[in-house]
């Protein structure tokens, strides 16, 4: 049954504090703050995305460099057997023949006289070669000669080693490969300079340390000597990681005269979006004079860099003050350069060399070419081809940002769905606990309840009982009403245990029913007219009206529950009107039985509610309305076995309507819960 007053709070029970605290620091704190640092991990993608690509196109780059400089260290190897093979004699020079497709012709430095074959290269190339090292070569000029910083300065890790090798020609750091073989042979390899001609004075001594690189190295300069290529390892290592001591080693080779060179390139991995970068090259140059590099190294690679580009040549100490070498081609150096790098084009970038002009070799087969100044990755290649670099562009420039946002979008929507997800879960436990919690505070109070209404009608029961039989009472009127009262009372405890033992069998699928034709009619006029005298002595007025047969398939005395229960509650819940009516009536192939009274009315919000078990606005046992919160329950279940329902709605006017509805011959087909 259900409980309605005309003062109402509608208020949901309220949740437990002790059970939100619990879902709160056990669950949604936790969730929270994991999903705070998912979020700020997935701000960090762009920088992920982007150090990931910049590692794996810098390999790709430092392969291409490292096959050039193998390429060179070839190709120096080869030119030095050639150099050394070169007749001293100018006259025999003419019967030489190339080897080395690279050698554009020889050259002998004999005596202070230099000399190139007739028959050996075109006269234009012979021009090119005496501009550019003519001077050079007879002691008359200098040239700026190339060397890498870490090579200049790999005298501060500690001394020397005793080999007499050019630091110009050491490369076994940024530039990635060793290239020792391209160096120079030892003067010891080949006839040593005679002190009275050759010997120069002996090299100044190594450059003490100055304070920010004392302070990186530590006692490192205190050790015993180290190799020439740890050596330079070290210094790149500490160039590379301490921005400090690479300011410092720039400002001291500026200092001692060495000129700093600009990169062509400004490589855009890891700088602000849209900005150049002005990089300084770990290249420098110093003019030398050619008894000034002799007196260095006993021969190599020797690059000039004019308006033209770049030439190089190939120089061998042949003793005695004499040198012979080559002047080589740079066509052809670029061709084998072109061939020696990996594959031009991917989908994702495109992979070049560029000459010192920021032209490169060779120009990739795309709509849109990039801008060759703003590589995504780019290192220098070696001081033999100063200027040069091997770069790696992105197809997309758009690339990174594309793949960040798409991380971090994937990033944010997993982290919604599972915040999401946690929080409907918690929610939903929270909601389940709280309603076993409402559940089990109802069964308490329906057992007191249930206590409380069965005790009424026994004591009433017994109170008319005693006074009967203590005989006092002499008026026959009087004995029958007491009767009635006592039969009222009976019938009230009956359908109370009836409710009862219906409510306990729902959890065994209920009890089963008899089914059998019946006029659902002739059962609502029968029941109306059981419940008349005791409704009239209420002071109810109970009136019936409608079709007179409603053919349905069911349990009488289930069918016979339900409207008791429909009635009762109508009495139950009646104002200063105190009046019921029950109307049959057939729609869309349905029975209907309506029970109308001018009682307090439902809450609308409590519509549905009102069918729960249990549900009792005022559930104390000092309420005014009695009842257990299971008559419209156990009504509605019963008229839903039946392929039926009962719904309630508003009355006009005030009241309520309460109408149970079962499908004709008891079929249910006409009826759709």
């Amino acid at each position: 049954m259900v409980q309605k007053k005309e003062k109402r709070t509608g208020k949901r029970p309220a949740v437990p504090l002790p059970l939100v605290a619990v879902f709160v620091l056990a669950v949604l704190l936790p969730s929270t703050v994991l999903s705070f640092l998912a979020l700020r991990a997935a701000d960090r993608e762009a920088v992920y995305v982007e150090r990931s690509l910049e590692a794996a196109l810098l390999a790709e780059v430092n392969l291409a460099a490292n096959r050039i400089s193998a390429l060179l260290d070839a190709l120096a190897s080869d030119l030095k057997m050639e150099a050394a093979a070169i007749p001293l004699e100018s006259g025999s020079m003419r019967s030489w023949s190339r080897e080395v497709p690279a050698a554009a012709f020889p050259f002998l430095l004999k005596d202070g006289i230099l000399t190139i074959p007739e028959g050996q290269g075109s006269p234009a190339e012979h021009e090119v070669f005496r501009s550019s090292f003519g001077g050079f070569l007879r002691g008359d000029a200098q040239i700026p000669v190339y060397d890498h910083l870490a090579g200049v300065y790999r005298k501060e890790m500690g001394a020397f080693s005793s080999r007499e090798v050019s630091p110009t020609l050491l490369d076994t750091g940024e530039y990635g490969a060793d290239v020792a073989s391209v160096l120079p042979s030892p003067p010891a390899l080949l006839e040593e300079p005679s002190p009275e001609k050759d010997a120069p004075a002996a090299p100044a001594p190594a450059p003490s340390f100055w304070p920010g690189l004392t302070q990186t190295l530590g006692k490192k300069a205190s050790r015993p000597a180290v190799p020439d290529g740890i050596a330079m390892q070290q210094m790149q290592s500490i160039m590379t990681s301490d921005p400090a001591v690479r300011e410092e080693v720039f400002q001291k080779a500026e200092e001692e005269g060495f000129a700093l060179l600009q990169r062509n390139v400004a490589p855009q991995a890891g700088s602000v979006s849209g900005a150049d970068r002005e990089e300084r090259s770990r290249t420098v140059a110093k003019g030398k004079t050619f008894a000034e590099l002799r007196m260095e190294s006993s021969g190599g690679l020797l690059p000039r860099r004019t308006d033209r580009g770049l030439d190089l040549i190939y120089w061998l100490n042949r003793g005695n003050g004499d040198a012979a070498g080559f002047f080589l081609d740079t066509e052809a150096i670029r061709d084998m350069i072109a061939g020696a790098v990996p594959d031009l084009l991917t989908e994702v970038r495109v992979l070049a060399v560029l000459d010192d002009r920021g032209e490169p070799l060779v120009r990739p087969e795309i709509p849109a070419l990039p801008d060759w100044r703003r590589p995504f990755v780019a290192r220098e290649i070696s001081p033999l081809l100063p200027g040069w670099e091997a770069g790696s562009w992105l197809v997309d420039p758009e690339f990174v940002s594309s793949r960040a946002r798409f991380a971090v979008l994937a990033v944010w929507i997993l982290t919604a769905v599972l915040f999401v997800v946690i929080l409907a879960g918690g929610v939903s436990v929270i909601r389940m606990l709280s309603a076993e919690i409402r559940t089990a505070r109802q069964k308490a109070t329906f057992a007191a309840s249930v206590s409380h209404e069965l005790k009424t009608p026994l004591t009433s029961i017994r109170l008319f009982a005693e006074m009967l039989l203590s005989g006092r009472t002499r008026s026959e009127e009087k004995k029958n009403e007491y009767l009635r009262t006592m039969v009222s009372e009976a019938e009230r405890l009956s359908r109370l245990v009836d409710n009862v033992l219906t409510f306990s069998g729902k959890g065994n699928g209920g009890q089963k029913l008899a089914m059998e034709p019946l006029d659902l009619a002739e059962l609502a006029a029968g029941t109306a007219d059981q419940l008349q005298p005791h409704l009239a002595g209420n002071g109810f007025s109970l009136s019936f009206r409608g079709q007179k047969r409603l053919p349905v398939t069911g349990d009488r005395e289930a069918l016979r529950q339900v409207l008791m229960n429909l009635l009762s509650n109508g009495e139950k819940y009646s104002g200063d009107r105190r009046e019921i009516t029950v109307e049959c009536r057939a729609e869309n192939g349905m029975a209907v039985i309506d029970i109308l009274d001018r009682g307090i009315g439902v809450d609308p919000r409590h519509s549905e509610k009102i069918f729960q078990e249990f549900f009792r606005e005022d559930d104390s046992l000092a309420a005014p309305k009695g009842g257990a919160g299971l008559g419209l329950s156990i009504a509605r279940d019963i008229a839903r076995r039946h392929g039926g329902d009962v719904l309630y709605a508003p009355r006009d006017g005030g009241g309520s309507i309460f109408s149970l509805l079962l499908p004709f011959d008891g079929t249910g087909e006409n009826f759709r819960g």
